[in-house]
Protein backbone atom coordinates (compact mmCIF):
# COMPACT_ATOMS: atom_id res chain seq x y z
CA UNK A 1 0.00 0.00 0.00
CA UNK A 2 0.85 3.52 -1.19
CA UNK A 3 1.84 6.54 1.42
CA UNK A 4 -1.50 8.56 2.39
CA UNK A 5 -1.02 11.52 1.07
CA UNK A 6 -1.91 14.68 3.35
CA UNK A 7 -3.27 18.12 1.87
CA UNK A 8 -1.77 20.93 2.24
CA UNK A 9 -2.74 23.43 5.08
CA UNK A 10 -4.46 25.69 2.88
CA UNK A 11 -6.40 23.03 1.27
CA UNK A 12 -7.86 21.56 4.35
CA UNK A 13 -8.38 25.51 5.45
CA UNK A 14 -10.63 26.13 2.15
CA UNK A 15 -12.17 22.19 2.63
CA UNK A 16 -13.39 23.39 6.57
CA UNK A 17 -14.67 26.69 5.12
CA UNK A 18 -16.49 25.03 2.38
CA UNK A 19 -18.27 22.57 4.90
CA UNK A 20 -19.04 25.47 7.38
CA UNK A 21 -21.34 27.59 4.66
CA UNK A 22 -22.52 24.34 3.72
CA UNK A 23 -23.76 23.79 6.88
CA UNK A 24 -24.83 27.59 8.27
CA UNK A 25 -26.21 28.82 4.81
CA UNK A 26 -24.59 31.40 2.00
CA UNK A 27 -23.92 34.91 2.42
CA UNK A 28 -24.02 36.10 -0.79
CA UNK A 29 -28.16 37.53 -0.43
CA UNK A 30 -26.72 40.10 2.54
CA UNK A 31 -29.02 40.92 5.44
CA UNK A 32 -32.53 40.35 4.62
CA UNK A 33 -34.66 43.95 4.76
CA UNK A 34 -36.38 44.67 7.95
CA UNK A 35 -40.23 44.29 8.91
CA UNK A 36 -41.60 47.34 9.78
CA UNK A 37 -42.55 48.64 13.15
CA UNK A 38 -44.62 51.23 14.32
CA UNK A 39 -41.54 53.85 16.11
CA UNK A 40 -39.10 53.02 13.26
CA UNK A 41 -36.81 56.23 13.19
CA UNK A 42 -33.11 57.38 11.45
CA UNK A 43 -31.81 55.34 14.10
CA UNK A 44 -33.21 52.11 13.56
CA UNK A 45 -32.21 52.71 9.35
CA UNK A 46 -28.28 53.56 10.30
CA UNK A 47 -27.90 50.25 12.79
CA UNK A 48 -29.58 48.18 9.57
CA UNK A 49 -26.85 49.75 6.77
CA UNK A 50 -24.11 49.68 9.62
CA UNK A 51 -25.28 45.80 10.17
CA UNK A 52 -25.69 45.17 6.47
CA UNK A 53 -22.10 46.56 5.65
CA UNK A 54 -20.62 43.89 8.57
CA UNK A 55 -22.40 41.11 7.05
CA UNK A 56 -21.69 42.03 3.46
CA UNK A 57 -17.97 41.86 4.61
CA UNK A 58 -15.41 39.49 4.23
CA UNK A 59 -14.54 39.44 7.81
CA UNK A 60 -15.50 36.67 9.88
CA UNK A 61 -18.90 37.19 11.65
CA UNK A 62 -18.34 36.84 15.67
CA UNK A 63 -18.14 39.12 18.82
CA UNK A 64 -14.34 40.80 18.32
CA UNK A 65 -15.14 41.95 14.83
CA UNK A 66 -18.83 43.07 15.59
CA UNK A 67 -17.46 45.06 18.23
CA UNK A 68 -14.49 46.81 16.07
CA UNK A 69 -17.08 47.30 13.88
CA UNK A 70 -18.91 49.36 16.08
CA UNK A 71 -16.13 50.90 17.29
CA UNK A 72 -16.77 54.08 15.24
CA UNK A 73 -18.20 57.84 15.90
CA UNK A 74 -21.68 57.27 15.02
CA UNK A 75 -21.01 53.20 16.41
CA UNK A 76 -20.25 54.44 20.08
CA UNK A 77 -22.76 57.51 20.19
CA UNK A 78 -25.72 54.47 19.38
CA UNK A 79 -24.42 52.18 22.15
CA UNK A 80 -24.61 54.57 24.71
CA UNK A 81 -26.10 54.23 27.93
CA UNK A 82 -27.76 57.96 26.66
CA UNK A 83 -28.41 56.99 23.47
CA UNK A 84 -29.74 53.56 24.54
CA UNK A 85 -32.11 55.33 27.10
CA UNK A 86 -34.17 57.71 24.60
CA UNK A 87 -34.20 55.57 21.70
CA UNK A 88 -38.43 55.10 20.79
CA UNK A 89 -38.35 51.35 21.65
CA UNK A 90 -36.04 48.25 22.77
CA UNK A 91 -33.55 47.83 19.57
CA UNK A 92 -32.19 44.63 21.24
CA UNK A 93 -35.70 42.80 21.91
CA UNK A 94 -36.66 43.81 18.13
CA UNK A 95 -33.40 42.34 16.79
CA UNK A 96 -34.16 38.90 18.50
CA UNK A 97 -37.51 39.10 17.44
CA UNK A 98 -36.20 38.99 13.83
CA UNK A 99 -33.28 36.84 14.50
CA UNK A 100 -35.99 33.76 15.53
CA UNK A 101 -38.04 34.49 12.50
CA UNK A 102 -35.25 34.89 10.20
CA UNK A 103 -33.69 31.19 11.36
CA UNK A 104 -37.66 29.83 11.46
CA UNK A 105 -38.89 30.89 8.04
CA UNK A 106 -35.19 30.75 5.82
CA UNK A 107 -32.49 29.70 7.69
CA UNK A 108 -31.03 32.68 7.60
CA UNK A 109 -28.27 31.51 10.19
CA UNK A 110 -25.87 33.94 9.54
CA UNK A 111 -28.03 36.90 9.77
CA UNK A 112 -29.59 35.89 12.62
CA UNK A 113 -25.88 35.47 14.37
CA UNK A 114 -25.12 39.12 13.47
CA UNK A 115 -28.41 40.13 15.24
CA UNK A 116 -28.18 37.80 18.27
CA UNK A 117 -24.41 39.68 18.75
CA UNK A 118 -25.77 42.84 18.29
CA UNK A 119 -28.86 42.36 20.85
CA UNK A 120 -26.82 40.99 23.47
CA UNK A 121 -24.02 43.96 22.93
CA UNK A 122 -26.86 46.66 23.18
CA UNK A 123 -27.87 44.96 26.39
CA UNK A 124 -24.12 45.10 27.48
CA UNK A 125 -24.10 48.93 26.92
CA UNK A 126 -26.52 49.25 29.49
CA UNK A 127 -24.20 48.31 32.41
CA UNK A 128 -20.59 49.42 31.13
CA UNK A 129 -19.68 52.15 28.51
CA UNK A 130 -19.48 51.15 25.12
CA UNK A 131 -15.26 52.09 24.64
CA UNK A 132 -14.55 50.14 27.97
CA UNK A 133 -16.63 46.78 25.98
CA UNK A 134 -14.50 47.08 22.99
CA UNK A 135 -11.48 47.06 25.09
CA UNK A 136 -12.84 44.21 27.35
CA UNK A 137 -13.60 42.24 24.12
CA UNK A 138 -9.98 42.98 22.43
CA UNK A 139 -8.57 41.55 25.71
CA UNK A 140 -10.92 38.20 25.85
CA UNK A 141 -10.30 37.51 21.92
CA UNK A 142 -6.41 36.53 21.46
CA UNK A 143 -6.96 35.89 17.92
CA UNK A 144 -8.68 37.78 14.61
CA UNK A 145 -10.51 34.55 13.99
CA UNK A 146 -12.05 34.62 17.52
CA UNK A 147 -10.92 30.69 18.10
CA UNK A 148 -8.69 31.45 21.02
CA UNK A 149 -11.41 33.28 23.74
CA UNK A 150 -11.00 33.50 27.73
CA UNK A 151 -13.83 33.02 28.17
CA UNK A 152 -13.77 32.97 31.73
CA UNK A 153 -12.87 36.41 31.50
CA UNK A 154 -15.47 37.49 28.85
CA UNK A 155 -18.11 35.50 31.59
CA UNK A 156 -16.87 37.32 34.16
CA UNK A 157 -16.33 41.01 32.68
CA UNK A 158 -19.22 41.02 30.26
CA UNK A 159 -21.96 38.52 31.26
CA UNK A 160 -24.50 39.53 28.22
CA UNK A 161 -21.57 39.78 25.52
CA UNK A 162 -20.97 36.15 26.87
CA UNK A 163 -24.79 34.99 26.59
CA UNK A 164 -24.74 36.28 23.21
CA UNK A 165 -21.25 34.90 22.25
CA UNK A 166 -22.56 31.25 24.07
CA UNK A 167 -25.97 31.47 21.93
CA UNK A 168 -24.36 31.09 18.69
CA UNK A 169 -21.19 29.41 19.07
CA UNK A 170 -22.98 25.77 16.97
CA UNK A 171 -26.08 25.66 14.85
CA UNK A 172 -27.74 23.85 17.48
CA UNK A 173 -27.02 25.74 20.42
CA UNK A 174 -28.43 29.03 18.38
CA UNK A 175 -31.35 26.53 17.54
CA UNK A 176 -31.93 25.59 21.32
CA UNK A 177 -31.12 29.80 22.30
CA UNK A 178 -33.98 30.68 20.05
CA UNK A 179 -36.73 27.59 21.22
CA UNK A 180 -36.47 29.06 24.80
CA UNK A 181 -36.00 32.70 24.26
CA UNK A 182 -38.60 34.72 26.02
CA UNK A 183 -37.56 38.59 25.05
CA UNK A 184 -39.52 40.39 27.13
CA UNK A 185 -38.24 38.37 30.09
CA UNK A 186 -34.91 38.61 29.05
CA UNK A 187 -35.22 42.36 28.95
CA UNK A 188 -37.03 42.40 32.71
CA UNK A 189 -33.08 40.48 34.03
CA UNK A 190 -31.27 43.28 31.58
CA UNK A 191 -33.00 45.71 33.72
CA UNK A 192 -32.21 44.07 37.16
CA UNK A 193 -28.78 44.02 36.40
CA UNK A 194 -28.50 48.26 35.64
CA UNK A 195 -27.14 50.30 38.34
CA UNK A 196 -30.01 52.94 38.66
CA UNK A 197 -30.85 56.24 40.73
CA UNK A 198 -34.36 57.35 41.84
CA UNK A 199 -34.19 60.88 41.94
CA UNK A 200 -37.24 63.05 43.37
CA UNK A 201 -38.12 65.31 40.31
CA UNK A 202 -39.84 68.70 41.15
CA UNK A 203 -41.24 70.67 38.13
CA UNK A 204 -41.72 74.57 38.44
CA UNK A 205 -41.84 74.04 41.75
CA UNK A 206 -45.18 72.15 42.21
CA UNK A 207 -44.74 68.45 40.46
CA UNK A 208 -42.59 66.11 42.55
CA UNK A 209 -42.21 62.66 41.00
CA UNK A 210 -40.22 60.03 41.98
CA UNK A 211 -38.20 58.18 38.87
CA UNK A 212 -35.37 55.82 38.07
CA UNK A 213 -32.95 56.39 35.91
CA UNK A 214 -29.81 54.49 34.89
CA UNK A 215 -26.74 56.28 36.88
CA UNK A 216 -24.78 55.62 33.24
CA UNK A 217 -26.90 58.66 31.05
CA UNK A 218 -25.87 61.85 31.36
CA UNK A 219 -27.88 64.90 32.54
CA UNK A 220 -28.92 66.01 29.58
CA UNK A 221 -30.58 62.60 28.99
CA UNK A 222 -32.55 62.92 31.78
CA UNK A 223 -33.89 65.90 31.55
CA UNK A 224 -34.90 64.96 28.02
CA UNK A 225 -36.98 61.95 29.90
CA UNK A 226 -38.07 64.10 33.07
CA UNK A 227 -39.68 66.85 30.91
CA UNK A 228 -40.31 65.01 27.41
CA UNK A 229 -38.54 65.53 23.90
CA UNK A 230 -41.00 68.76 23.33
CA UNK A 231 -39.65 71.05 25.83
CA UNK A 232 -35.96 72.55 24.62
CA UNK A 233 -33.58 71.63 27.44
CA UNK A 234 -31.49 74.82 26.89
CA UNK A 235 -34.76 76.85 28.37
CA UNK A 236 -34.46 74.91 31.35
CA UNK A 237 -32.93 75.80 35.01
CA UNK A 238 -31.61 72.82 37.23
CA UNK A 239 -31.06 72.83 40.55
CA UNK A 240 -29.44 69.76 42.48
CA UNK A 241 -30.37 69.24 45.82
CA UNK A 242 -30.92 73.55 46.26
CA UNK A 243 -27.79 73.63 44.21
CA UNK A 244 -27.96 75.15 40.90
CA UNK A 245 -26.36 72.86 38.21
CA UNK A 246 -25.20 74.60 34.91
CA UNK A 247 -25.77 72.73 31.90
CA UNK A 248 -23.06 74.09 29.80
CA UNK A 249 -20.82 72.36 32.47
CA UNK A 250 -22.56 69.46 33.47
CA UNK A 251 -24.76 68.89 30.83
CA UNK A 252 -22.79 65.86 29.35
CA UNK A 253 -21.49 64.36 32.80
CA UNK A 254 -23.44 61.53 33.66
CA UNK A 255 -25.77 61.86 36.52
CA UNK A 256 -23.01 59.04 39.19
CA UNK A 257 -20.46 61.71 38.10
CA UNK A 258 -22.28 64.74 39.54
CA UNK A 259 -22.51 63.13 42.77
CA UNK A 260 -26.52 62.37 42.32
CA UNK A 261 -27.73 59.54 44.90
CA UNK A 262 -31.42 57.71 45.73
CA UNK A 263 -33.86 59.84 46.70
CA UNK A 264 -31.94 63.22 45.70
CA UNK A 265 -33.92 66.38 44.97
CA UNK A 266 -33.73 67.68 41.40
CA UNK A 267 -35.71 70.97 40.31
CA UNK A 268 -36.33 71.64 37.32
CA UNK A 269 -37.57 75.06 36.30
CA UNK A 270 -38.57 76.54 33.33
CA UNK A 271 -36.65 79.50 32.14
CA UNK A 272 -39.04 80.98 29.91
CA UNK A 273 -42.43 80.97 31.42
CA UNK A 274 -41.44 81.60 35.03
CA UNK A 275 -43.53 84.35 36.58
CA UNK A 276 -40.97 86.95 37.83
CA UNK A 277 -41.40 87.71 41.19
CA UNK A 278 -43.08 90.86 42.56
CA UNK A 279 -39.91 92.22 44.42
CA UNK A 280 -38.30 92.28 40.86
CA UNK A 281 -41.34 93.66 38.81
CA UNK A 282 -41.15 96.37 41.50
CA UNK A 283 -37.51 97.20 41.15
CA UNK A 284 -37.66 97.07 36.52
CA UNK A 285 -40.88 99.78 37.45
CA UNK A 286 -38.66 101.86 39.42
CA UNK A 287 -36.00 101.24 37.09
CA UNK A 288 -38.40 102.71 33.83
CA UNK A 289 -39.95 105.65 35.84
CA UNK A 290 -36.36 106.85 37.05
CA UNK A 291 -34.87 106.89 33.18
CA UNK A 292 -36.97 109.63 31.80
CA UNK A 293 -36.53 112.02 34.96
CA UNK A 294 -32.81 111.26 34.48
CA UNK A 295 -32.52 112.34 31.11
CA UNK A 296 -34.67 115.69 32.26
CA UNK A 297 -32.10 116.87 34.59
CA UNK A 298 -29.78 115.80 31.90
CA UNK A 299 -31.01 117.96 29.01
CA UNK A 300 -31.35 121.20 31.70
CA UNK A 301 -27.57 120.74 32.55
CA UNK A 302 -26.95 121.15 28.97
CA UNK A 303 -29.08 124.10 28.47
CA UNK A 304 -27.26 126.21 31.11
CA UNK A 305 -24.01 125.65 30.13
CA UNK A 306 -25.20 127.07 26.48
CA UNK A 307 -26.61 129.93 28.10
CA UNK A 308 -23.55 130.89 29.61
CA UNK A 309 -20.98 130.30 26.77
CA UNK A 310 -22.95 132.47 24.65
CA UNK A 311 -22.74 135.32 27.63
Amino acid sequence: MGKQQTKALHLQKSQSQSSCSKLWGERKFGLRVWPSHPNQNETTRWLYDHLGAFHNSKKAINLSNLAKHFNCEDGIDFLSPSTQAILPFDHAEFLLSIAKTNYVEVDDYWGSKVLILTAYLIYQSKTLFPKEIVSIVKECFKSEGGIDVDEGRLACKLPWCFDGYNAVKSVDGMKNHLDNLDPSELKHEVAATEATITLNVMKDGHTHTEMKFNSLINLNTVLKLAVGKEQKITQLKVKHAGVRVFLSSAGRKTISQLGMADNDVLEIEDSINTVPQPSDTDDMKENTAATPNRRKKKNKKKSKTKKNKSY
